[in-house]
Formats: C-alpha cells, structure tokens, sequence
C-alpha cells in the first residue's frame, strides 16, 4: 500500500497544466528556494516544452547565505568590536558551519523524500507511478541520500524510479556503490558536470561529482558552466542530456529586436495589475476604498485601474522614498514586506504560491486583529473559498477598523463607527510623540490580557507605520479576488 501520510518537511508545488502516469521532480540546493520570488523563478525555468508528464517542484529549508540566526549575529558583532578581523574570521566560520549544518540537513531531507512524494502523489497525482528526479547542487545530495536509503530498504518504496539527473552535485559517490544506485532507476543515472564550476572547490572535504565525470554512471560534461548557470540554461541542461527523451524541441523564440521589453511597473505587476483587470469591477471598488483609508493615496478618477495600482504599490515600503523616485513597490514585495513585519518565519517554508502566502499573512491578519477569535483566523483559504464575496468584504471591513491608531489607543479591541474613525496617518501627525508614547504604554497594559506582547508590539506598528492601515485590509480584498479567480498563471 502507498502511504498516505501527509507531508511535514518539503514543500511541493506542480506546475500548472501537468497530467500523465510520469512526474518530474525537480530539488534545489543550498541558498535557493528561501522565498516567494525565488521559487517563483527557480518553477518559471522548468521549460514548458517538457512534455509527457506532471512537473514538480520539491522546496526544503536548505538555508540561506545571506540569513544569520539572532545568536549568530550577536557572536559575529561581539567578535567584530574586538577587531575588524576577528569580526571577518567570525563570519566565514559562521557561514562554514551553515553550510555543513545544510549539507547535514540535505541528507536527512533524502531519507524522507520519497515517503512524502509518496504521499503528496496520492492526493494530487494519484495516477502517477513512474519518477523522473532531477536534483541541483545539495539537491543532487538529497536524491543520492533517498536513493540510498532505497538501497537499504527496498520495499519502501512503490513507485518506479525513471531517470536521475544530478546538476552540479554537491555530493561524492563511492566507486563500489554507484552499480547499487544505478539498479535502482529504471532509466540513466546522469552526471552533468563542469570544471568551470569553482563554488564546488568550497567543499574541500569532499571531492563532489559535480566537478569530474564519475566511472559508470552517465557523464554529460557541461563545458563552461559555473554552478548557478544550470537553472538559468536548465532547458540545455535537458536537452544535453537527453534528459527522460528531451530533444531540446520547441526552444523559446527569444525577444525580436523590435519588441521591447515593457518598463511600466505599474501595468508590468501582473500579479497585481491583470488580477484586478480580470476580476469582477466589485473587487477594484473595495479596493480604491480601502486605499483612500491613507491620507498619502491620490487616485487618478480616469483610469481607476491604473490608478489603483499605482497606489497600491505606493503604499508599500517607505511612502516619503516611493513619492519621491516616482515608484512603490511589486505586489510580491509588498508581501514580502508584510511578511517581514509580521514575523511569519516558518510559515513561509509551506508557501510555494502567492496564494499560499496571502493565505498565511490574512490569516495572520485576523489572528492579530481579533485576539478573541475570528472565522478567518483558521483554515483561511478553504473558508474563503466558500464564502459570499458580501460576507468577506464584510469581515475585511471590520479588519479595517482595527488597524488605525485610534481604534488600538482605545485598546478594547471594539469597532467605532466609520464616521468617527480616526485614520492612523492623521492622528500620528496631530499628536505629539510624548504622546504616542504614553498612549502606546496604556495600550499594551489594556491588552496585555490579550495579546501576547509580539502581538501588541506588531499592532502597534500597523497602527503608526503610513499607508498599512489601509495596504493591509487592501492585500486581502485583492487575496479573495485571487482565490476567486482561480487563475494558475496569477498565483
């Protein structure tokens, strides 16, 4: 029997428009896959011409380069007031250990591979039985690890193993067990690898196959390629090596030299933009309501669309820096801007489409909002799916009137009424900072009951920041209008 237990450790995304009894499988390495827009690009450079078969992207917590833990950053600015260079030893050290901790971390993600593909197949692809595994840098080490742990355990694992292609692996392979691998897909285990690719001398304890052609397995030599060029070339790389039939057929026409790429930021957001055009005129009104909350929104009354937009973006990040250059932010940054200021963390690592994480941050909205309960503050995305467009729009309005400065000072977390609100952006400038200050301290002792105090602290900085009392109530009218819409390409 096929397991059916759900999966806890990767994140699995399919592609849009997949079917068949053959999945491809694609794992990233390490620094890759740490957010929306990452995963976003790493799934856009699947080609769509890899046909005959369900794509599949496996996203797990590799780490990030460029991401420091609280204890981390403490020891590296400790050591950096002691002298610039202890300060610089401290973080090639730190950085040496994350890496081993990922490197660590790859191989227990293989062990579990499988059973939890196993899994997400039988909800989603029940009809798949055949696997297609393509692995990159410690991508390449989880599928060595889960092929091993097939080797230890035959039996745990029904499905068929086609064809395996390890991208710049960050792994090294025993000469005697590379013919146990190999019996175990029914199709090539390919090595593609480059000498050009320098990131690999890093792993001076090991000598990685993504370096060398490797005795018995199928060596596809990528000549010139660095270790970050195979996703960005992943359609060579295929066709290459003929990866599971892949002739390289039906290459992207490139951009002709009459057409130029469109530079309109507000029009080019198309997840922002072509959304609210496609969505019924409902959708674009309650959004221009909730955008008019900011005493920092002008809207435009002859292209409501644009305007909207353009506004929206605005609102987001720092309003005195967007007004002055001209530009706000991309809908995926504002959400990743929201992210940050709601401290999401691991949620993120179940997020693989904008949809999933406007779920998570409305969810977060609510929970913040209404600490007594609320409907939206549990299984979000099924209940919105469910729910009257009026009823929602409903909700949202109520989220809306417990996200000013007035509504948070008064700390009894009761609605006023729309006539007497207070928006948070003109109450912040009228008063004094002493003011806010004292006013913030009685709020956080009205609430302590309540709230916990990252709760109190984050509302209290929706409540003061410009424009989020307004973006925020925005950004879930515009995730209904998405769930609604049901559009793959705008999620």
């Amino acid at each position: 029997m096929r397991s059916a237990a759900l999966n806890e450790r990767f994140k699995f995304y399919s592609l849009p428009h997949g079917a068949g009894e053959v999945a491809n499988v694609f794992i990233h390495g390490y620094s890759a896959g740490h957010d929306i827009p990452d995963r976003r690009l790493l799934a856009s450079q699947i080609p769509s011409t890899l046909h005959g078969g369900v794509n599949i992207f496996g996203f797990w917590p590799s780490g990030h380069f460029l991401q420091f833990s609280y204890a981390a950053k403490q020891a590296i600015g400790g050591a950096t007031r002691l002298s610039p260079y202890a300060g610089a030893a401290a973080v090639v050290i730190d950085r040496v250990s994350h890496f081993t901790r990922s490197r660590s971390r790859a191989e227990a993600m293989g062990e579990v591979l499988l059973v939890e593909l196993d899994a997400y197949l039988m909800k989603h692809h029940p009809y798949v039985s055949t696997l297609n595994l393509v692995g990159h840098s410690l991508g390449g080490r989880v599928l060595v690890s889960a092929l091993r742990k097939l080797a230890r355990e035959p039996g745990s694992c029904e499905l068929t193993i086609g064809e395996v292609l390890l991208m710049a692996a960050a792994v090294e392979l025993d000469p005697h067990e590379v013919p146990v691998l190999k019996s175990l897909a029914s199709g090539r285990l390919i090595n593609a690898w480059s000498t050009a690719d320098t990131v690999l001398r890093l792993c001076a304890d090991e000598t990685c196959i993504g370096r060398r052609a490797v005795a018995q397995l199928d060596n596809v030599e990528m000549a010139g390629f660095g270790h970050r060029d195979y996703w960005p070339q992943l359609h060579k790389v295929l066709a290459a090596t003929r990866f599971a039939g892949f002739q390289g057929q039906h290459y992207p026409a490139p951009l002709g030299q009459g057409e130029a790429a469109q530079d309109d930021p507000v029009r080019d957001d198309h997840l922002l933009h072509d959304l609210l055009e496609l969505s019924p005129p409902q959708v674009l009104t309650e959004t221009i309501k909730h955008l008019q909350r900011s005493s920092w929104t002008t809207l435009d009354g002859n292209d409501r669309l644009y305007s909207c937009t353009r506004e929206f973006q605005l609102l987001g990040g720092h309003c005195l820096v967007n007004l002055t250059r001209g530009r706000g932010l991309r809908y995926a940054e504002i959400l990743e801007m929201l992210v940050s200021h709601f401290e999401l963390g691991e949620e993120l690592h179940h997020c693989a489409t904008i949809l999933e994480l406007e779920a998570a941050l409305v969810r977060r909205f609510f929970a913040n909002a209404f600490p007594d309960g609320h409907p939206l503050a549990e299984d979000t995305l099924a209940k919105v799916r469910e729910m009257s467009a009026e009823r929602y729009f409903k909700y949202v309005d109520d989220l809306a009137e417990q996200l000013t400065l007035a509504s948070y000072l008064n700390g009894s977390g009761t609605k006023e009424s729309p006539s007497t609100r207070v928006p948070g952006t003109a109450l912040m400038a009228a008063a004094p900072a002493t003011s806010l200050v004292t006013f913030g301290v009685k709020a956080l002792a009205a609430n302590w009951s309540k709230f916990s105090l990252g709760r109190v602290l984050t509302n209290f900085m929706t409540a003061i920041k410009p424009g989020y009392s307004a973006l925020i109530p925005a950004v879930a009218v515009v995730f209904h209008a998405r769930v609604k819409l049901g559009n793959q390409g705008l999620h």
